[in-house]
């Protein structure tokens, strides 16, 4: 009679041994994983800000200068006002259109115009400017910091809403604000902080007294600014357009933080502008952390390892480390020091 062969099955500890290998090969495997998504996360970041730079130097190309950095914060882009000092919107309103977002810089029509000849603003402007402040562009995010899509304008106090946008206070009725577009990078205002303002009242808009001279910034884009290539005597591979800002972890959803509680079509704020000195106090690049707090304004950095992403004038990008000497990022951000230009 043949004998029947029995079938051994896996003891527990064979068992346990077995899930205790598999842990070990995920654990080791993990941070390799999550090292290529941060890779490819932080050469979509890069490529994010060669549009940019591009978008810039065709805005340049067109308008012989640079995109203007707008009025202040509480004024968007406007597009009845055209280029430079008279366009209340940032650079990131005033380059859309090289970004093939055109169509949304014509949303609103010529809203300034009307408010300061106390006209009554159409309703349907009104929805236009709220379509616009609200519809995010990947371009102007960094996908290591957060997704495409509008995020709360919220001030714990009172919300400091456009003029010129004011369709957002019946966006969300019973609350404050309205959900808009954000963005991650900032352009460089050079090395000396006037602070912010937030631009004239719709009433004076001819009459602002501003506080920032243009004749005394230092960088490439600021507050009313007009830069044209040739006024960058240090040589426009030796000095950034835009870069990555810091901002704190905890904030990168919340809209509370003073460095990311406005619009990104918004004029001069720290939430699109930076300095990368301000007279004698350095103020080098700043990893993203949960204890940056404050130390955020007007500051570049990023939330990737190690380094932060640069456009320079010329259409280049660069990472910069965090670790960089401070007198040289300082020296970057200006466009006509005297001596060498920087290198690194």
């Amino acid at each position: 009679m043949a004998r029947v062969a029995e079938s051994r099955g896996f003891t527990l500890v064979e068992l346990l041994v077995v899930i205790a290998i598999i842990g070990v090969l995920i654990a080791l495997l993990l941070p390799a994983v999550q090292s290529a998504r941060e890779s490819a996360r932080r050469i979509e970041c890069k490529n994010h800000l060669k549009q940019i730079s591009l978008a810039a130097l065709n805005h340049e190309s067109t308008h012989r200068h640079l995109p203007t950095g707008g009025w202040g914060y509480r004024w968007v882009g406007d597009a009845g006002s055209g280029y430079g000092a008279k366009q209340p919107g940032g650079w990131a309103y005033n380059i859309l259109e090289y970004m093939e977002l055109a169509e949304r810089r014509e949303l609103g029509g010529a809203i300034v115009e009307r408010l300061v000849a106390r006209e009554a603003i159409p309703e349907s402007d009104q929805n236009e400017m709220l379509a616009l402040v609200s519809s995010p562009v990947a371009g102007f995010l960094c996908p290591s910091r957060r997704s495409v899509k509008a995020y709360p304008l919220i001030d714990p106090s009172l919300p400091y809403l456009a003029y010129n946008a004011q369709a957002c206070r019946a966006a969300r009725p019973g609350k404050e604000g309205c959900f808009v577009a954000r963005g991650d990078y900032r352009a460089n205002a050079g090395s000396i902080n006037r602070g912010e303002e937030e631009g004239p009242t719709p009433n004076y808009v001819n009459y602002h007294r501003w506080w920032a001279d243009p004749t005394t910034q230092t960088g490439v884009v600021f507050q009313r600014s007009a830069v044209k290539l040739g006024q960058i005597t240090d040589g426009t591979s030796h000095t950034f357009l835009v870069g990555e800002k810091a901002l704190n972890e905890a904030d990168y959803e919340s809209g509370t933080h003073s460095s990311d509680d406005q619009c990104v079509y918004s004029g001069h704020d720290q939430d699109n502008i930076g300095y990368t000195s301000n007279g004698a106090e350095r103020m080098p690049p700043l990893r993203d952390n949960l204890a940056s707090g404050t130390a955020t304004r007007w500051r570049f950095g990023g939330p990737h390892p190690a380094v932060m992403n640069v456009a320079m004038v010329d259409g280049s990008v660069d990472s910069l480390p965090f670790d960089i000497d401070v007198d040289l990022f300082a020296a970057m951000g200006g466009r006509a020091d005297e001596g060498e230009p920087p290198t690194y």
